[in-house]
């Protein structure tokens, strides 16, 4: 069976009930950020918070040296904006 639950969080919340709830229960999230799209980022996929249970099992050795450098860089790149975002 597929299927393709949506859910709206309250204020990106996604620790409340029911968004626990159905994380549990999926293979995998694609959250979307209202913040990401009125930046004019489209699609406007957090993937700080996305995940995939089939991750790098299901790709071919060239996906998954791009990928685990890629999540590298999109960690150290959000860590050293929100650091600036301090400072500054």
């Amino acid at each position: 069976m597929t299927s393709l639950p949506i859910v709206e969080t309250q204020s990106g919340d996604v620790s409340a009930y029911i968004p626990t709830n159905v994380i549990s229960i999926t293979d995998g999230e694609i959250f979307l950020s209202a913040d990401l799209f009125n930046a004019g980022i489209r699609p406007a996929i957090n993937v700080g918070i996305s995940v995939s249970r089939v991750g790098s099992a299901a790709q071919i050795k060239a996906m998954k040296q791009v990928a685990g450098k890629l999540k590298l860089e999109l960690v150290q790149f959000f860590g050293i904006r929100s650091f600036c975002t301090i400072c500054f």
